[in-house]
């Protein structure tokens, strides 16, 4: 529910729109000038909407072709367009502040991320877990492998296997291979 209307299912982001639209009325696209009694009516007709007349409604707010996607989602994508043609886009700033995101942000783009911290990478660590009173090491060797009693294992839980003879555990909790976040 947006906080500025009473419409069901309706985006909202956490930037703000604050620029003019600079359609025309006539094209079925809302300016800044009709009023909100107006937009409420819009949104609400598109639940009534067949799929067919969504997918043309589509088209007319946004330009494209609607492909294969579902009643739901052309619905919420029409009933965006339509507070953005009412209400306004984003600023030049906004749009140059996303856009410095995605550029520089590595939650957000997937070349600046370093790879992924695994129990892998911890080639020549020594394990050490006691269990029913007995100490056992286990030995990381890199690619996935690990030595216990002289012998290479594919795996943590394999070599957890080997310890306690039961299939349950899960050797890299076992083991304590898990960072202090993951393991909350």
């Amino acid at each position: 529910m947006c906080k500025n209307m009473e419409v069901t299912r309706c985006y909202s982001g956490s930037v703000t729109a604050s620029c003019e639209t600079l359609t025309d009325s006539n094209s079925g696209i809302m300016n800044k000038n009709n009023s909100k009694a107006t937009l409420k009516e819009d949104m609400a007709a598109l639940q009534n909407y067949n799929p067919e007349e969504l997918r043309q409604r589509y088209l007319e707010l946004i330009g494209v072709d609607a492909g294969a996607f579902g009643a739901r989602f052309l619905q919420r994508r029409c009933a965006h367009r339509l507070q953005e043609n009412a209400l306004g886009g984003l600023t030049e700033a906004e749009l140059e502040t996303l856009s410095y995101i995605s550029e520089h942000d590595p939650q957000v783009n997937k070349n600046l991320r370093s790879s992924p911290r695994s129990s892998n990478d911890t080639r020549g660590v020594v394990f050490r877990k006691v269990y029913h009173g007995k100490v056992y090491e286990m030995r990381a060797l890199g690619n996935g492998r690990y030595e216990y009693d002289g012998k290479i294992y594919t795996s943590p839980t394999a070599v957890v296997r080997a310890i306690t003879g039961k299939n349950h555990y899960n050797g890299v909790a076992w083991w304590g291979l898990r960072k202090q976040s993951d393991a909350k």
